[in-house]
């Protein structure tokens, strides 16, 4: 994995293709990581889906997380019925 930061890619616009090839190239903003750069090929629809699939996975996995760390996992059946059930009706 290659790291580059936004000012040198402002001064060298090329220095970005030059480092990106084949692997993942981060992009730092004051020395930390705001953007990765991936390389395509032809297939750039498969690899947007993928990115997208592994955000929404990690997404789910923070939430599921979340959940843990406040004790929601231990709700009833019922409690999570009657939590709807409430919602529902302030709508």
């Amino acid at each position: 994995m290659n790291f580059i930061s936004s000012r040198e890619i402002r001064s060298n616009p090329a220095r970005l293709w030059e480092v990106t090839g084949t692997d993942e190239t981060v992009i730092t903003v004051n020395g930390k990581p705001r953007a990765i750069v991936l390389a395509v090929g032809e297939d750039l629809e498969d690899t947007l889906t993928t990115m997208r699939r592994a955000r929404a996975s990690l997404a789910l996995e923070k939430i599921r997380i979340s959940s843990c760390e406040k004790g929601l996992d231990k709700i009833s059946e019922h409690e999570i019925e009657a939590e709807i059930s409430h919602s529902r009706k302030r709508r």
